[in-house]
């Protein structure tokens, strides 16, 4: 959880859905793996007296983007490496779905938030990595060109792992909150069954 205060306003920030496994991605179609499960962050807007207000999503327009990180979350990882040894071309670590807008929706007790979704983050190369999410509030379309857009507030994952082709344990099934969430509207991909053996090389009977 992460808290930042802004005009009297306390931007909090909760990962309520971690991510926990992916496989490194190729470049193909076909060879789309993105992290499981879908990264869920929820936004709370406090006032002075620590009360919820809603106003400010009616009034602001928020949006989060997203970094990736070594496991310490101190070195960004998101940056282009070289693809190989004689090629001068560069590949980006992490590609997909870096942003999202907010989504107005309820939550498993049925509680209506504001939360922004990932369901189509990929990272290319094996290792364990953390993901830095960040706040953003826009300005008014009339003020866009005169006011600058700046970051409120960052939060964390915990660390994930990303495998080898040979090495990855598979996909479980949907999240229950994924797909509460699916069913509300979310554009976000859902599995029904899932495919998962335990990461010591058993067998689990399996979440986006």
């Amino acid at each position: 959880m992460s808290a930042n205060s802004d005009s009297g306003l306390t931007h909090v920030l909760t990962v309520v859905q971690q991510p926990m496994r992916a496989r490194a991605t190729g470049t193909g179609e076909r060879e789309r793996r993105a992290i499981d499960p879908c990264p869920i962050v929820e936004l709370r807007v406090l006032g002075p007296d620590g009360t919820e207000i809603e106003r400010t999503h009616w009034e602001h327009k928020y949006v989060m983007i997203t970094a990736l990180f070594d496991e310490a979350g101190t070195v960004e990882c998101t940056a282009p490496r070289v693809a190989g040894p004689s090629d001068v071309l560069y590949e980006d670590q992490m590609i997909g779905g870096q942003a999202s807008s907010e989504y107005h929706v309820h939550d498993l007790e049925g509680r209506y938030g504001y939360f922004f979704c990932f369901p189509d983050i990929r990272v290319r190369h094996p290792g364990r990595y953390r993901l830095r999410f960040s706040l953003l509030r826009l300005p008014p379309v009339e003020l866009e060109m005169s006011q600058p857009t700046f970051i409120l507030d960052h939060v964390f994952t915990e660390p994930f792992r990303v495998y080898s082709f040979k090495d990855f344990p598979g996909v479980d099934e949907s999240t229950l909150l994924t797909k509460t969430f699916a069913n509300q509207g979310v554009a976000i991909p859902i599995r029904n069954k899932g495919r998962l053996k335990h990461e010591d090389g058993g067998s689990d009977d399996g979440h986006n």
